[in-house]
C-alpha cells in the first residue's frame, strides 16, 4: 500500500513540475533550458518592446519572440541573454555581429 502511494505521488509530481515547465513564464527556472545570446533591432523613442524578433549571432531568425523593457529610448539594437522567452539582461550596441537583418 505504502509503495502504491509513493508511486501515485511521484507521477502527481513529475506531471505538475512538467505542466509549469510548459509555461513560458517559467523558462527562468527550467533546467532543460540553455542561456542563449541574440540580437534585435528595437524601434527608437520607447523603451516597452513588445513581440521583437530575435536573431542568432549568424543572423538566424529565432523561432519565437521575445517582450522586454530597456533603458535608452534613443538606441535601437540589442543584444539580448536569455533562457527560453526569460529576458536576463539586454545590452544596447553600436553594431549587429551579422550584416544585416533579413
Amino acid at each position: 500500500m505504502v509503495k502504491k502511494v509513493l508511486l501515485l505521488c511521484s507521477i502527481i509530481f513529475v506531471l505538475l513540475t512538467a505542466i509549469l515547465f510548459s509555461f513560458d513564464e517559467f523558462d527562468r527556472f527550467n533546467p532543460f533550458l540553455q542561456k542563449e545570446t541574440s540580437y534585435a533591432n528595437v524601434k527608437a523613442n520607447t523603451q516597452d518592446y513588445q513581440n521583437i524578433t530575435i536573431y542568432s549571432a549568424n543572423g538566424e531568425k529565432r523561432d519565437y519572440k521575445l517582450s522586454f523593457n530597456g533603458y535608452d529610448p534613443s538606441k535601437q539594437k540589442v543584444k539580448i541573454t536569455h533562457k527560453g522567452t526569460y529576458v536576463e539582461h539586454i545590452d544596447y550596441i553600436d553594431k549587429l555581429p551579422f550584416a544585416s537583418l533579413k
